[in-house]
C-alpha cells in the first residue's frame, strides 16, 4: 500500500521533522559547545592558579589545567547533565595534579584533600568563598562547611604539635 494518499500526503510532514530534528540537534550541540568554551574561559585562570600552588611552577600549572579541560571535552555532555558540570571539572584537575605532585609533598600538612583544596583557594590564593566553591563545583554553603571544617582541623593539629 505504498501508493496510499495517507502515507504520500505525511511523507513530507515527516522528512520536514527529521530536518528540524537535525537542526535542534545541532543547535544542541552549538549550544554545549558554546558552554564548554565559555566553562574553560571562567575556569582556567583559577585551575592553573590553583594547580602552580600544589605543582610549585606557573608553567606546570597552565599545562596541568589544560590537561583537565582537554580531558573534560568528550565527557561535556555527559557533565552538563550533572547538577554541578564544575565538579566533574574539579575531579579531573586534581587528578592530574596529583598524578604530576611530588610524593611527599603536601599542599597542607595532615589535611584531607579536599579540606586542603578548600584552603589553597581562599586562603594561599585569596579567592572569594563563592569563586572558590564555583571552582570546586560545590554549593556556597558546602564550602563554607569544608573551609571552617578545615580550619579547625588546622587549628586542633597545631595545638596538638
Amino acid at each position: 500500500m505504498p501508493d496510499s494518499p495517507f502515507l504520500n500526503s505525511r511523507q513530507p510532514a515527516l522528512v520536514s521533522v527529521c530536518r528540524r530534528r537535525r537542526e535542534v540537534t545541532r543547535c544542541a550541540r552549538d549550544l554545549a559547545s558554546v558552554a564548554y568554551e565559555a566553562f574553560c574561559a571562567t575556569h582556567r585562570p583559577v585551575y592553573s592558579r590553583y594547580a602552580a600552588a600544589r605543582l610549585g611552577s606557573d608553567r606546570l600549572g597552565e599545562e596541568a589545567a589544560r590537561a583537565a579541560l582537554r580531558a573534560l571535552a568528550p565527557l561535556w555532555a555527559s557533565a552538563l547533565t550533572c547538577p554541578a558540570p564544575a565538579a566533574v571539572s574539579w575531579l579531573l584537575l586534581t587528578g592530574v595534579v596529583n598524578a604530576q605532585d611530588r610524593p611527599g609533598r603536601e599542599a597542607v600538612r595532615g589535611l584531607l584533600r579536599i579540606y586542603a583544596d578548600a584552603v589553597i583557594l581562599h586562603n594561599r590564593l585569596g579567592l572569594p568563598r563563592r569563586t572558590a566553591a564555583a571552582a570546586m563545583g560545590l554549593p556556597p554553603q558546602q564550602f563554607d562547611m569544608v573551609h571552617n571544617a578545615a580550619l579547625r582541623a588546622m587549628r586542633d593539629h597545631t595545638e596538638k604539635t
